[in-house]
């Protein structure tokens, strides 16, 4: 019987080794810190769907996600480079940039999200109702900054309408004391939050009456892009596939949040509302059967003459420096 020593067994593994054919390691997947607008709500869920399910993963992807503290902080934080990406407030986007912040949008998601909240045994259902009430906001708010526009859409003697001034965060406790008749609002975050209070609502748009303002989108670091193009193109079609994948089930989604997040399964309720307000602003008026994502120039121009005229820009900014379509797929 033929002995094998240890030395042959060397060898002999030497020489198998020799004989396979060259195999390279595994490409390392491009680290990714995701920046959300704010703390969480539920049109979050789809990123966290992704999270859980590895899609970003599979896309050679190792994306960690960090709650936001306001779009303009986030436009920052993104603009340093501090988070290559962030789910910021188009509006937010341009002011950064007008201001020389390196930023690009690079997927739409959220538009047309604001409106007008009333209490449903009084429902404010169009802008000319707000004559003779009271209606409450902080100055600071972008829903508040946009009622001029509103008002004069609507042909509304704002001289008629009663505006109170509550702390920042204050005025959803404003309404629920019906110290105030309406609140200005976004359709994916109050209405849920109210409701979960017990408060019985009627809401519209600013959307119905010629007010559209595009909202959330994905927005990166203009000279992270530079040199990270697969990278981008790769989590901007994990998201929008991933929002598309939430809306076919919203459920999972808010269980999968949940998941990567215990402390969260308290607001169940309001986040599966949220998510579910979330879908009909998922286009808008001018990207009706274009793919999620894609974004046009027209509702550019629309939202920086609504910043201009009533929001404090100084001036527009060409739109060629403001977002590009190249990291969305058709």
């Amino acid at each position: 019987m033929t002995q094998l020593t240890r030395r042959g067994l060397v060898v002999g593994a030497g020489t198998a080794a020799l004989a396979m054919p060259f195999i390279s390691p595994a490409r390392a997947a491009t680290p990714i810190s995701f920046r959300l607008d704010w703390s969480i709500y539920g049109s979050h869920a789809p990123f966290y769907l992704a999270l859980e399910e590895k899609l970003f993963e599979k896309a050679g992807l190792d994306v960690s996600i960090g709650e936001g503290q306001g779009s303009a902080t986030v436009a920052k934080i993104v603009g340093q480079g501090n988070d290559p990406i962030g789910f910021v407030d188009f509006t937010s986007t341009i002011r950064a940039v007008e201001q020389g912040i390196p930023l690009m949008a690079i997927g739409r998601v959220i538009s047309n999200v604001m409106c007008i909240i009333s209490h449903a045994d009084a429902a404010v259902r169009a802008p000319k109702d707000l004559e003779g009430k009271v209606i409450a906001y902080a100055p600071s708010e972008s829903t508040g900054q946009m009622m001029p526009a509103l008002l004069q859409r609507a042909s509304v003697d704002a001289g008629k309408v009663n505006v109170l001034n509550p702390a920042t965060g204050a005025k959803n406790a404003v309404f629920l004391q019906r110290r105030a008749d309406a609140i200005p609002a976004n359709v994916n975050v109050q209405i849920a939050q109210l409701e979960e209070q017990g408060a019985k609502l009627h809401y519209f748009l600013f959307s119905d009456f010629g007010v559209e303002m595009m909202n959330n989108g994905l927005v990166a670091n203009a000279n992270w892009l530079q040199k990270n193009g697969d990278a981008a193109k790769a989590f901007v079609r994990v998201s929008l596939d991933a929002f598309n994948a939430a809306k076919a089930n919203p459920d999972k989604a808010i269980d999968l949040l949940i998941k990567r997040l215990p402390h969260q399964a308290r607001n169940k309720n309001v986040l599966q509302r949220q998510l579910e307000l979330t879908f009909p602003s998922l286009e808008t008026h001018a990207t009706k059967g274009k793919p999620l994502g894609v974004m046009v120039e027209d509702d550019w121009r629309i939202t920086q003459e609504l910043l201009v005229k009533y929001g404090g820009l100084p001036k527009a900014v060409e739109p060629g420096k403001l977002y590009t379509n190249r990291f969305v797929e058709a």
